[in-house]
């Protein structure tokens, strides 16, 4: 498993290089994601087509980028596409890795909304489909054995990182201690 963290900054970037990170989501996580994002999105005919020009759009700016279709744990809240439905979309649409993340940044875990085997279920799916898989969404340290053995290809994190609390700085040794616990 690979660890993705969201730094706000150059110093949060260079905190979780420090501490190990696999992959920087580029962005200020209170703005929102610059993963393609399919809040709009209720079915799979519109989502497929959001994500048509978003990947035609950064495959034609750089081929090797990789474009993530981020659906979201919580979508009966935000009336969004269902992560499930979202997998169909995201291959024909030719994204490479498809995401679970919480669309509302309460503090609830994806892990509240979609069961072990929902999320079973979605890895697998995203497996066949050809894609690489993410779970984020207010993910803590008591989550951590369950992701070891959904393993999915990547882990979202911030807050986690941050000793709890999303607006605050990225630590490195945090970071460190969540690498190693999903390497165990």
């Amino acid at each position: 498993m690979r660890l993705l963290v969201s730094p706000m900054n150059i110093e949060e970037a260079r905190a979780a290089l420090q501490g190990g990170a696999d992959i920087l989501d580029v962005k200020n996580p209170k703005e929102g994601s610059l993963k393609a994002g399919l809040l709009g999105a209720k079915t799979p005919e519109p989502a497929e087509e959001m994500l048509q020009g978003i990947v035609r759009a950064v495959k034609d700016y750089d081929p090797r980028k990789k474009v993530v279709a981020a659906g979201y744990s919580d979508y009966a809240r935000v009336g969004s596409i269902s992560p499930q439905l979202l997998i169909a979309a995201a291959e024909k649409a030719g994204a490479d890795v498809v995401m679970v993340d919480t669309a509302l940044k309460d503090g609830r875990a994806t892990f509240e909304f979609m069961s072990e085997q929902d999320l079973r279920e979605f890895i697998d799916l995203g497996h066949a489909s050809g894609l690489e898989v993410a779970l984020a969404g207010s993910i803590d340290f008591v989550h951590l054995e369950l992701l070891s053995r959904l393993e999915p290809d990547i882990i979202g994190v911030r807050g986690i990182v941050c000793g709890g609390d999303r607006r605050s700085a990225v630590r490195a040794e945090l970071v460190e201690k969540v690498k190693r616990k999903i390497l165990m």
